[in-house]
């Protein structure tokens, strides 16, 4: 474009000067083009950034915000120490505890490293019991909910392996905890466990 600008705007002054009015406006309209055409700076509201956490030690967890600040989505990509993708979910940040009153980007880059560092690692040997016959884990006072199509034999496999562990938040009420199994080349859901209070 800025070539165009340089041909353009001497060549319609020229022609300007020798009697054609016409050219001469289209040079002008080339040169405003331009102009509106020049990147300018991002809106406020506007929240297209990521950030990036280390989980797991191996693990690379990537928050990425984009469309408006104060209703944004926050896609969640977790990628393995080869690049491949274990783990990904998209949420809306209104459903997401600690985003609340998000006017612009600082605030969104700062409640998503919040949120990222907030993942609590451990090993799924902490995760409740499930006793034979009972519909869910015996998780006490606050509830934990079973991913769907987790059996109990395999929720107890994985509970008493004692695999690598990360729950994250998930919504205002609960956070999702996930298993890395040297087998399986996934973070395997395995439930929800409620907030206290």
């Amino acid at each position: 474009m800025a070539v165009c600008t340089r041909l353009a705007a001497p060549s319609g002054l020229r022609l300007r000067k020798a009697g054609h009015p016409v050219l001469g406006l289209v040079a002008a309209f080339a040169m405003g083009l331009v102009f509106l055409l020049r990147p300018g700076p991002a809106l406020a509201g506007d929240c297209a950034l990521s950030v990036e956490q280390s989980w797991l030690g191996e693990l690379a967890a990537t928050a990425i915000a984009s469309g408006e600040c104060s209703a944004a989505t926050i896609d969640l990509v977790v990628r393995n120490g080869v690049d491949e993708v274990v783990w990904s979910e998209s949420y809306q940040s209104v459903d997401l505890m600690g985003f609340e009153d998000i006017a612009d980007p600082d605030a969104m880059r700062m409640a998503m490293q919040d949120w990222l560092a907030y993942a609590d690692a451990g090993s799924s040997d902490r995760l409740p019991e499930w006793p034979q016959g009972a519909d869910q884990p015996d998780a006490g006072e606050f509830p934990f909910y079973v991913t769907e199509d987790l059996s109990r034999q395999d929720y107890e496999e994985l509970r008493t392996g004692g695999y690598p562990m990360i729950c994250y938040i998930q919504g205002r009420e609960s956070t999702l905890c996930l298993v890395s199994h040297p087998d399986v080349n996934a973070l395997i859901s395995v439930g929800a466990q409620s907030f206290p209070g």
